[in-house]
């Protein structure tokens, strides 16, 4: 009898070490704030994570990419540096997808499902753009083993020069877009080709650049601290485009859409370029071999304060790192990717301003793989790949956002000084007769009052305008019938308040769901 207890508890203990996890209580959140924002249903990615079915209709592709780090796409060592915006998932909710998924990927129960977060396919700046530049309609010419690389040198038609706030890329074809960079050339010296398939975009003048996921270029501005970049009367704007192998025939019209600031704000100029750079160098084949760059202490006289970080290389890129050595011989980390991958690159903006003392050196080292053993590698067998401007070619550039530093730059969060220029026009979901919200702009507290017609589970959730979770206010409530009242105070999860900008509730009813905006004011 002792013996059948013992197994009795043996059993106990096994099943709750490994408890069933679910989509509703366990999997669903974490894919809405890691995946979402992609994998929507007006999403850039090939499928839907919205609901379970198609999570469940997907397992299969979603274990191998989150168990080998694939997905989310995110390449910066975040032990390394930290960053604004950065898409990862923990060790822990990694885990809970996985060992989900091995257990048959279960939905639990329905009711328990969390309120989704809100998104559209047309951009995250609703404001109307001050200038909207739009390339022309093309046909891509992408095969099923070779991707295509295509520039249009699109002019600007400015007048006068303007200081520029903000932009977003739009792609015209979500499906088909893989990456894009954007530069901003002095007019005319930069040809459009449509033909050759391998241009990779000017060697200056880089403005920022689009990848699936990430969000506009926003430079910080708020009250007297106004960063910006002046775009000079005449100038061209050059699109390089990415279109993957596969999208032959598919047809793409990007766009751009430009936010200036008045012509009277004074603005701290930002200063984009390849401050790190090496063109004189080759990769014999079969080796895998290390390249160098660095700045002398006589090129940096002042202090600077450094932004975003945008390492590039091509295929044969494997690893790449950029840090600066102050005089005190003090080193101030910007990148480190350790496994390169040329298909999700991107600027990387610090969380917080990084200082650069004068005099300091800035660095870089590039490992590249020209082996059979590199599958990025464009030639079998491998050849000699030396410097250059075609995709094939290889490069070494690190690309930094900068400007002059002001006393206590260091301290200021990028995060916050660009979270209210962002805004998401949605397709609200709304029933007039369900919910109410008020007062709405508001600086103080917000009401979202819910009529029930009938008593039963309610969860209510405040989200970004990236799609992150900012606070539960209800979750798998049971609430009778009739008129409730929910108060957001502007706080969010940590009890802090949010900052000013948009934000959008995300309600599920009795198994309804209904969304809508949120303004909250300085």
């Amino acid at each position: 009898m002792k013996r059948f207890y013992f197994l009795i508890v043996l059993i106990s203990l096994s099943f709750s070490g490994n408890a069933q996890l679910t989509w509703s209580d366990d999997v669903a959140e974490i894919v809405y704030n890691n995946c979402a924002v992609c994998h929507n249903p007006t999403g850039i990615a090939p499928f839907s994570l919205i609901d379970y079915q198609d999570a469940y209709n997907y397992r299969l592709a979603i274990s191998p990419a989150v168990a080998n780090g694939d997905m989310p796409p995110w390449t910066a060592d975040t032990s390394y540096q930290r960053y604004a915006h950065e898409r990862i998932l923990t060790t822990a909710e990694r885990t809970t997808i996985l060992d989900w998924i091995a257990q048959g990927a279960p939905e639990g129960t329905p009711a328990n499902t969390p309120p989704p977060p809100v998104f559209s396919n047309d951009g995250f700046l609703t404001q109307t753009p001050d200038l909207e530049i739009q390339m022309p309609t093309y046909t891509s010419k992408a095969t099923f083993t070779h991707d295509d690389y295509v520039c249009f040198s699109i002019p600007t038609g400015l007048l006068a020069n303007k200081k520029l706030r903000a932009f977003e890329f739009v792609p015209g074809n979500p499906a088909i877009v893989h990456h894009a960079l954007v530069y901003s050339t002095d007019g005319g010296t930069y040809p459009t080709d449509t033909t050759t398939g391998i241009c990779n975009g000017p060697t200056e003048g880089l403005l920022g650049g689009y990848t699936p996921g990430a969000l506009p270029t926003v430079f910080p501005g708020q009250g007297n601290i106004n960063f910006g970049y002046t775009l000079e009367a005449g100038s061209d704007i050059v699109f390089a485009m990415h279109y993957p192998a596969g999208s032959a025939g598919l047809k793409d019209s990007s766009k751009l859409r430009l936010y200036f600031y008045d012509d009277n704000t004074q603005i701290r100029e930002i200063l984009s370029g390849a401050a790190v750079q090496n063109w004189n160098f080759t990769i014999p084949a079969n080796t895998i071999d290390t390249v160098t760059a660095s700045t002398d202490p006589s090129d940096l006289p002042i202090n600077v304060s450094v932004l975003s970080v945008f390492p590039h290389m091509h295929l044969i890129g494997k690893s790449i790192e950029s840090f600066a050595v102050t005089p005190n011989n003090d080193t101030v980390k910007f990148a480190r990717i350790n496994e390169w991958d040329f298909d999700w690159q991107e600027f990387l903006f610090f969380r917080y301003i990084k200082k650069v003392p004068a005099n300091s050196t800035i660095q870089g080292i590039g490992t590249y793989d020209n082996t059979s053993n590199n599958h990025h590698n464009p030639n079998n067998p491998p050849i000699d790949i030396s410097a250059g401007l075609n995709t094939t070619d290889e490069m070494f550039l690190v690309y930094f956002h900068s400007a002059l530093y002001f006393q206590g730059d260091e301290y200021l969060s990028l995060d916050s000084l660009t979270h209210e220029f962002y805004s998401v026009q949605v397709q609200e979901q709304n029933k007039k007769s369900d919910v109410k919200v008020y007062p709405n702009p508001s600086n103080e507290s917000t009401t979202i009052e819910i009529n029930n017609n009938k008593s039963g589970t309610v969860s209510l959730y405040i989200y970004d305008i990236r799609g992150q979770l900012v606070t539960k206010l209800l979750d798998k409530n049971n609430l009778p019938s009739g008129k409730h009242a929910i108060v957001w105070n502007g706080e969010n999860r940590s009890k802090n308040q949010v900052n000013p900008g948009f934000y959008f509730y995300s309600l599920i009813n009795n198994g309804e769901m209904s969304s809508g905006k949120i303004i909250r004011t300085k």
